[in-house]
């Protein structure tokens, strides 16, 4: 009679050995997350600024939060930086949380950034110029993230034709927002397939982090090419047409006298 080995009578009891997830792995899922919003606006009914602000064309306030951030910049007197991070800092406290965290943590993040790239300048002297860029950095992202977190894309097409900008760029603008926000959820379900098919101690993850990225600019790729032929196929000649809104009203009245009194205001500080 012939008799079994002792490995073949023992158990199989698998337990993989605990694996902690890497470095890149985490900012892959981080990156696709952050990419996955963009293009997808925020709910504006409970804040009485973004309701106030909604009623102004999009045109006016394309020409105005860059007129803000230049007057930031370009003022020498920190007076002025001051007096609109105060207004920053009002127009948050007035929204909602959920929008205060969505502006404050990209805002923060930036602020930390220019932070480390100026604090060198204290060993020369320069003691205020950290202070002096934190606040600056704090103003003018906090007016671009607010802009594109409160107004809908297509308003912002139609508003970046209004103020004359070429049709060829509203269509690499167009596409790349609409893009991001697709590969940033091809990202997510790439990462999740990966996880779940990623048992035990995995020491290649770096390569399936490459891999990812690959398979995701093959997927842009083909999509790209999809896109652009499903845009000839149902008529897309390159122009965009908008639907032309009325510029004189009282709200962009009102928003036009505030950058005009802001633009004065900084002048007078030099």
């Amino acid at each position: 009679m012939a008799s079994l080995p002792a490995w073949l009578g023992e158990p199989e009891r698998y337990e993989p050995v605990d694996d902690r997830s890497s470095f890149i792995e985490h900012n892959l899922a981080h990156l696709g997350g952050m990419l996955e919003q963009v293009g997808a606006p925020l709910p504006v009914t409970h804040s009485p600024v973004d309701r106030a602000l909604c009623a102004v064309s999009p045109s006016l306030r394309i020409i105005g939060v860059p007129a803000a951030i230049v007057c930031v910049n370009a003022t020498r007197n920190m007076l002025f930086a001051y007096v609109m991070l105060a207004v920053v800092l009002v127009m948050l406290a007035m929204r909602p949380a959920r929008m205060i965290v969505a502006i404050v943590k990209p805002v923060l993040a930036v602020c930390a950034l220019s932070f480390v790239l100026s604090a060198p300048s204290v060993f020369i002297g320069q003691y205020s110029a950290p202070v002096r860029l934190v606040v600056k950095a704090f103003v003018a992202v906090s007016l671009v993230i607010a802009l594109a977190r409160t107004v809908p894309w297509n308003r912002l097409i139609a508003g970046l034709k209004g103020v004359g900008c070429p049709d060829s760029v509203i269509y690499v603008c167009d596409v790349t927002v609409q893009f991001i926000d697709i590969l940033g959820r091809s990202m997510v379900s790439l990462l999740d397939a990966l996880r779940l098919r990623s048992v035990g101690r995995d020491s290649h993850k770096l390569m399936s982090a490459g891999r990812v990225m690959g398979a995701l600019f093959l997927r842009a790729n083909t999509q790209a090419k999809q896109m652009a032929e499903a845009m000839v196929c149902r008529g897309f000649d390159g122009h965009y047409h908008v639907r032309r809104d009325p510029l004189v009203t009282v709200p962009n009245a009102i928003y036009a006298l505030v950058i005009a009194a802001m633009i004065a205001f900084a002048v007078y500080c030099g």
